[in-house]
């Protein structure tokens, strides 16, 4: 539904079709799924941008050497984003380093609107109202 026409140093061109048929409700819930669509198409592009290019890094004193690129999914606003990003662990072994995540400011899977949209909502609403809220106003479907 939506794509990247064209990438320009910080600005990305994006093509979005949205069909518009039926009552003036299905055709808003059509522009949502678009929009949301739209949102995570740009988003995970976004996100892309925080990831290194595989190169071993330093944190603090520690080298860290690239295992690898994982797909990991995250939550956005518009929907579920998946990313392949680069891990990092030292020749050691033992806990995995994300550098996407720490620079993009990843919180529990989320970016950082998004999880400042679900904790407003948890802060007037209970798990259920929050769940309900998110699929009637925003198109999301999360679990509680």
């Amino acid at each position: 539904m939506a794509t990247i026409l064209s990438r320009s140093g910080d600005e990305v061109t994006v093509a979005v079709t949205v069909r518009l048929g039926g009552s003036l409700l299905e055709m808003e819930a059509a522009i949502q799924e678009a929009t949301n669509a739209l949102g995570c198409c740009v988003t995970e592009e976004a996100l892309k941008r925080f990831d290194t290019d595989g190169s071993p890094i330093r944190v603090g004193a520690v080298k860290f050497t690239a295992r690898g690129r994982d797909p990991k999914a995250y939550q956005t606003p518009y929907g579920v984003v998946e990313v392949e990003r680069y891990v990092y662990q030292t020749s050691r072994g033992g806990r995995i380093h994300c550098p996407l995540e720490q620079q993009a400011r990843i919180i529990r899977g989320a970016t950082p609107l998004f999880a400042s949209q679900v904790s407003h909502k948890y802060a007037q609403l209970n798990a259920r109202a929050v769940q309900t809220d998110l699929a009637q106003n925003h198109g999301r479907q999360v679990a509680t």
